[in-house]
């Protein structure tokens, strides 16, 4: 298996928010700074993306409970 990496933004959080984001694959972990540039594997980028997508999906569907009240 190839072990490319890739660029991924994570953007700044609230600020109660935890400063960097928890991402594990595998049984490796990687702790990433928000607010900063980070090289990863692809398959961690491709989870943090999969994770967006997830956040995305679960928003529009309460912002749609919430019209149908």
């Amino acid at each position: 298996m190839e072990n490319k990496r890739v660029e991924v933004f994570i953007p700044r959080g609230a600020d109660r928010e935890d400063p960097n984001l928890f991402v594990g694959i595998n049984g490796v972990n990687y702790l990433l700074p928000r607010g900063k540039k980070s090289m990863v594997p692809a398959a961690v980028a491709a989870e943090i993306a999969r994770g967006d997508l997830a956040a995305e999906h679960f928003y529009a569907s309460v912002d749609g409970l919430r019209q149908n009240v």
